[in-house]
């Protein structure tokens, strides 16, 4: 299957000159979305379709967007090349050589406050609720009326949409952290929206997140340095504030997925839940 759609793709390529002819087509792991070769120097990304949900969703439009949008931040790759061809969306971009981190590091909680400085004025991107009745409602959705073993959904805080917006990357989890010179750049940008960072700030520190793209437990020094090292305070009061709605969304989330044959978000909904029970019951 992947060389049928790499024969399909490299000639597009090649003819337009955005790779050069001969190179070999190396398959990236760790998405779980979309299909991404390294080519040379370059980033091949071709977008499956049916493969968003509300929390993550998979809009090619909105990640070729936003990598133009913060070129020269040392925050996401260099954009190269977006076209639509018939069998999807395929992005190119410059490869990030760097280590892939395994946990939300210092590094990352010091890319995401440049990130959620960066004036999102002029970018036009899906705007993320995040008052706690919103993201009640998306537990309830995931949850599709079934329930989860030893964990009840959170009662509503009433807590507000946050009036101080900011481009929020969606899905910053270590797989998507690339520690190139001592900075992180983010990769993935497909969910990115314009938002709340607390919403941020959950998902790196998600035990699930950690359990499907990192590597060992984030144990409370590693949440401790990185939102010492994170500088926007406010955005961590709404991180403690909405936390225990923030970590039972991304358990529903896992369970969702569980009930869809997938074992090892399963597992993940498990790590996700065990927080829940230690940090809020």
């Amino acid at each position: 299957m992947n060389s049928n759609l790499i024969e399909t793709i490299r000639p597009i390529l090649e003819k337009e000159g955005v790779i050069q002819p001969g190179l070999s087509w190396n398959e990236l792991t760790g998405g779980r979305s979309n299909y991404i070769w390294r080519v040379g120097d370059k980033v091949c990304k071709l977008y499956q379709r049916n493969r968003s949900s509300d929390l993550f969703p998979n809009n090619p439009n909105t990640e070729q967007k936003i990598l133009k949008f913060l070129e020269g931040s040392f925050i996401a790759p260099e954009f190269i090349y977006f076209n639509k061809l018939s069998i999807g969306f395929i992005l190119v971009y410059q490869f990030v050589d760097g280590l892939v981190c395994n946990q939300p590091s210092e590094e990352l909680a010091k890319t995401l406050s440049r990130l959620h400085a960066v004036s999102s004025k002029n970018l036009l991107l899906e705007r993320r609720d995040s008052s706690s009745k919103f993201l009640l409602k998306q537990c309830e959705k995931f949850l599709r009326g079934t329930s989860l073993d030893n964990l009840t959904l959170p009662l509503d805080p009433n807590i507000e949409d946050s009036s101080e917006l900011s481009i929020i990357h969606c899905d910053p989890v270590p797989g998507n952290a690339i520690l190139h010179k001592n900075e992180v750049i983010l990769i993935d940008w497909q969910c990115c929206a314009i938002g709340d960072g607390s919403e941020d700030l959950a998902c790196a520190l998600s035990p699930a997140m950690q359990y499907l793209y990192g590597k060992g437990e984030l144990d409370f020094d590693i949440r401790k340095n990185f939102l010492k090292t994170y500088s926007h305070k406010k955005t961590i009061e709404r991180y403690k504030s909405l936390g225990q709605i923030y970590h039972f969304r991304i358990a529903a989330y896992c369970f969702w997925r569980a009930k869809k044959g997938e074992q090892d978000y399963e597992d993940a909904f498990l790590k996700e839940k065990q927080y829940l029970n230690t940090v809020y019951n």
